[in-house]
This record gives structure tokens, sequence and C-alpha cells, in this order.
């Protein structure tokens, strides 16, 4: 994030999402229509609705280089989150700026979290395409509103409000608020403003995603919520966290202090008696409703020019459909019918590295637990020579999940293999963030890593009901060791995850499809990129040199206002991220999986498409 305050305007250049977008150029051809544009929405707003506190000019000030990080995709940074893009919206809801409305007419609700806690909100739209520093006064004003505490009773003025966009969101937009007065020392409580993005309603149930928050609140788990608004909310900012990275997540201890954190919320999160009566999991009935809003909603403009869906979908899309459907069934008869829901419990979904904070004070070596013998132990579990380290549990509060606009009952399973998945994902690439790389997928030792230490911390028993050769009973009544049932149970949850990789691929496929929006012409890229940027809470402070405007004269830099230049590069949020082509990896993925259990024949796929089908191994123990 560079921000840099020149010429009383506090101007901050960002990155929409994680995936790491082209610098943006204006062509000179369209530099006089962009200043006008900005020039009229400053004249627009000369004079403030009422309840706006007066504008005064930004200081100049040098900033220094930040360390904190925060937030998702996205967020695609990293919940998934394409922060506020410029797609066609799929809903025809009609969306007012709180510049538009009077504080003194909006209707304040609240929302019971617990019996001494209750969450504020209003019905009003956060514009945050405004010029800056009409946003941060939208900002102030909604603060006030909802009485943040500590913000809502101090006379704020926006010269003193600093806002950086946090990269990394593949869904949202994700802001990190902070106000300091050094001349009253008033220093305020950092805030994480979330401003949702487009087309996201057709993929996230708003209502669900703060009835989970709510839960999580009563469970001290996650940041705070602090106040909701029509389009996103305030939360409390977890200072001193960061993101972690794409190399991170295979690190052996940080992987078993995630598998342990699964556990955690897996079973200590209650489901709802209405989580069970669902006959599918969660992301079954996203997927069912997705291929639903494709067919019925965007389907039409890909026939409507011809486009050749098999570039997506490898075979036409009903029969794309029907492999859907047949794997299914497939993998729905792995487990025991009659108790098929007891398999659910609560799970996030969505836990790729983005979405993973981790405390800039912990050191993996203060877990670490040295052990001397290791011959009756699930530790060699592949072969006699292959060891696993343990570790300790006393530090995984070290280890935050975040963003649950994906939560809800599910099969751990499910859950497990996302992340692995998202191994392969490398979202900051400025050439190819949409490309799966999948040898990069976690080896057969790596994936037990994390297995065995969700297996054995606070260990469950059966984890599930997937049909094996042998039953529970058997193992309880034909053996005295109790490392050969915890070794049945790793290899168990190793198999399941296995199944349920292509149900992975399938949900963010249609994800991808949905997120795209109504099919368009292709745009030339003109996003501004961002150095350095490799993590959702990465927060980086620089100068107005990191600006791309070499597409100008220098006579039309100068003879121009560029402030103006600047502050619409800033505040443009056009999204490069190819979703159609990170589609089509996705089925190249299913492909890989279906093709080698059976599901699906090589002779069933064109010839040209064979090339790019992806096969990771899809072995698994005889159990």
């Amino acid at each position: 994030m560079v921000v840099e305050e020149k010429k009383g305007l506090h101007l901050s250049t960002t990155t929409i999402g994680v995936r790491e977008q082209k610098k943006k150029k204006i062509s000179p051809n369209n530099l006089i229509k962009k200043f006008k544009s900005l020039s009229f929405i400053y004249t627009l707003y000369t004079s403030p609705p009422q309840f706006m506190m007066e504008i005064s000019p930004a200081n100049i000030k040098e900033q220094s280089r930040s360390r904190s990080r925060s937030r998702t995709r996205n967020s695609t940074a990293n919940s998934r989150s394409t922060s506020a893009t410029r797609r066609p919206s799929l809903s025809s809801t009609h969306r007012r700026s709180l510049s538009s409305s009077s504080l003194n007419k909006l209707t304040i609700t609240t929302t019971q979290v617990d019996q001494e806690r209750s969450v504020p909100s209003v019905q009003v739209y956060l514009d945050n395409s405004l010029p800056l520093d009409f946003f941060k006064q939208d900002i102030i004003a909604l603060t006030k509103t909802l009485k943040i505490s500590k913000w809502h009773k101090r006379q704020l003025t926006i010269n003193n409000l600093s806002i950086n966009r946090i990269s990394g969101a593949l869904t949202n937009a994700i802001y990190k608020i902070e106000y300091h007065d050094e001349s009253q020392n008033i220093h305020l409580p950092t805030l994480l403003l979330r401003v949702y993005g487009k087309n996201v309603d057709e993929l996230i149930d708003r209502d669900n995603e703060l009835a989970i928050l709510i839960k999580l609140s009563q469970k001290r788990i996650g940041p705070r919520l602090l106040g909701i608004f029509s389009n996103g909310r305030f939360e409390q900012f977890l200072d001193g966290f960061i993101t972690l990275n794409k190399e991170q997540i295979r690190d052996e201890i940080l992987s078993q202090m995630l598998g342990r954190r699964m556990k955690d919320l897996h079973y200590k999160i209650e489901l709802d008696a209405k989580d069970y009566e669902s006959k599918q999991p969660t992301c079954w009935n996203l997927i069912d409703k997705w291929l639903k809003i494709f067919e019925q909603e965007l389907l039409p403009g890909y026939l409507e020019v011809n486009y050749n869906l098999q570039d997506i979908f490898i075979v036409p899309f009903d029969q794309f459909k029907q492999i859907i459907t047949k794997y299914k069934y497939w993998l729905f008869n792995k487990y025991d019918d009659k108790h098929f829901t007891n398999n659910y419990k609560f799970c996030h979904n969505d836990t790729q590295y983005g979405n993973l904070l981790l405390h800039e004070s912990f050191n993996p070596k203060d877990i670490v637990v040295s052990t001397s013998d290791t011959t009756n132990s699930s530790n060699n579990i592949i072969d006699g020579e292959v060891t696993i380290k343990s570790t300790s549990n006393k530090k995984d509060t070290n280890l935050v999940v975040i963003d649950f606009e994906y939560s809800g009952a599910n099969f751990p399973a499910y859950d497990i293999v996302n992340h692995f998945s998202e191994w392969m994902s490398d979202y900051h690439d400025p050439e190819k963030s949409y490309f799966i790389h999948q040898e990069n997928y976690p080896n057969q030792l790596e994936q037990i890593n994390l297995i065995k230490s969700y297996i054995e911390y606070d260990f469950q028993y059966p984890s599930s009901n997937l049909k094996t050769g042998k039953t529970p009973e058997d193992l309880i009544n034909n053996t005295t060791n109790p490392i050969s049932i915890i070794q049945y149970e790793i290899e168990k949850l190793y198999n399941e995850c296995i199944y349920w990789r292509a149900t992975v691929q399938i949900f963010w496929c249609l994800w991808g499809l949905i997120q795209n929006g109504p099919l368009k012409k292709p745009l030339n890229s003109n996003a501004l990129s961002e150095q350095g940027i490799n993590s959702t809470y990465n927060i980086t402070v620089g100068g107005i040199e990191n600006l791309d405007i070499s597409d100008h004269t220098q006579d039309e830099i100068a003879g121009s206002n560029n402030d103006a230049l600047i502050e619409e590069i800033i505040t443009s949020s056009d999204d490069d991220f190819d979703y159609l082509k990170y589609a089509n990896q996705k089925v190249a993925l299913i492909f890989g999986d279906l093709i080698q259990f059976g599901i699906i024949d090589e002779k069933e796929v064109d010839e040209k498409y064979l090339s790019i089908i992806k096969y990771i191994d899809t072995k698994t123990f005889d159990i």
C-alpha cells in the first residue's frame, strides 16, 4: 500500500485483490476526459450535505514504512475478494452513497451478540469510489452513526485520518483505518473496514455470514464485529498479525498448527439444528446454486456471441453438469447414507494463505517437542525411516483464521483439502495469477503432517463414517494398541481428502464464473501494480514514484492537475484477474482426478483438450 499526502490530498495507491495487477497506464487520449470527470466529481461535492463535517486539507508529511498487515480471496486479499470491481452487477439493487443521506434520518438497529454485547447496524451504502477526501468524510460519519467505541465521541477531521488499502482480498475491498492527532495526543484504535465487492450477492449469503460472525464472536474467535452497514462492516483490526504467504503455509510446524486450529473450529463451534436438516453440505448447496445462476443468468450471453464453452469446461456444458452429478453420487456413496449428516462439522471452507494470520512474535522453534523414542508412535506413518516432528499446542492462538464468508456445515475433509489445493496458487503472480501449479500440491508426507496433527489433537473416534474394510467396533475389539487406531484415522482422513479434492475444484470453478459476471470483451490492462506486496495484511508506505505515468508526456503532466491524475489512478478499481482462465484451470484439475477415479473416460475428451488436463496423485491407503 503506497500512501502519500501531497498538495492537500491524501493519496493511496492500491492493489485490487490478492491478485497483483499490472501497472495502470492512462492513454494520453483519455487523460483530459479523466481530468474532466474527476473535476466534475469535486464540483458535485463542493456543497456537502449537512451531516458532513468541514473538509480541511491534509497536511503534507512523510510517511514511514508500516509493519502492520491485516485482512482475506481476497481474499482471490485475501478473503476471496476482488475488491470493488467495475464488473456489471448481477443484482439490480440501487445503492446510494452515504453522502446522499442525512445522519439524522438514519435508523439504527442492533444485533445482539450475547447478554453483554450488541452490534449496531444502519441501512446506508458506503461508496468507496468517491474522491478520497469525501470517502474519508463518509467513514468518519459512519463511525459516529454506528457509535464505534472511542471514535464517535471525538471531533474528527479528515486530515488526521489515514486509509490504507489492504491487498489480498478476493471478494471485498479491505482498508486499514487509523486516526492520529499529534497536536491533541489523540490516537484511536485501528479499525478494519470491509466494503463488499460487486457480484458477491450471488456468491455470499450475508445474513448467514452475519449469524456465523455472531456465533464466533460469542466464542471469542476472530476479530470483534463493531458495526454494520448495507454494503460492509467495521471490524477490530488485529495488530501484530501478519498474513501467511505461499511459502509459509508449506512450513511443517505452521502446517501442524493449522491442523489443530481447524480441529478447534470443526469441533468447538456448534452447528444449529437447521444445519443438519440439509441433505447436502454447504459446499454442494452452493455448487447447485451457482450452476443454476450460471445456466439461467450468464449462459445466454455466452451463447449469444457463440462463445466456445469447451474452452472453459473441456466438454459441452450439459455434459459437464452430468459429470458433476455422477461424481457427487460417487462421493456421497462412500459414506453411510443413514447417518450422512453426522459427518457435518463447522468448516471455514476457504483456508487459503490470505486468510491465515500469524503473530509477528511467534517463533516456530518454541513449540517443537523433543522426542527420543518414536518406535511406538504414529510419527512413522509412511515407513520406518520417516519421522514427523511433534509440536505443542501451547501457542496455537498465535495463528488466526479470518474471513468466514463461505463457512458452514461441511465435511472436515473438504476444509483440509481446500487448504492443500491453495498450495498450488500464486495470486501475486504479476502475469498469470490465475494459473494452477499442480506440481506444488503437497506430497504425501506434507499432507500427512497436517492430517496427523489434526487427528491426534483432541482425538475423536470415529472421525467420520467413511465406508472402509473395518468398522469402528472391529478396531476397538481387535486391538489393544491405540496407535493402530490413530494411524487408521490418519489414513482414512487422507483418503477422504483425495475423494473430496474434485469438489473443491468444482466449487471454485463456479465461483470464478459467477465472479466474472456477464461475458464482456476483454479489456486492456490498466490497473496499478503495487510493489512488494505478498500478503493480505501487508502494508507498505512509499511515494509518488511508485506510480507509472510513463504514457504521459512531461508537458501533459506539468500542464494538468497531477493530483487528479494520481487520485484517478487510486480510486479506479478495474480488475484484471482472468476468472475464465481460472475456472478452466480448476476444470483441468477436476478432469485429472475424475479420469483417475474412472468416473470419466479420456475418450470423452476432445483430443485438443487432453494436454491441459492436470493430474495429481490419487493413490489412497488400503484400509
